[in-house]
């Protein structure tokens, strides 16, 4: 996701890449509590 958020985006119209190469689309997790955790290196 390359993609920066902007004032008022919403997080659930976004996607993320599954560990298995698939595609997760977080809209599927609305009224959940979520807890993201950015662990990319350089």
């Amino acid at each position: 996701m390359a993609a920066s958020l902007m004032a008022g985006d919403s997080i659930h119209e976004f996607s993320l890449k599954t560990i298995d190469g698939g595609e997760m689309q977080l809209s599927s997790l609305k009224g959940k509590v979520v807890l993201l955790v950015n662990t990319a290196s350089q």
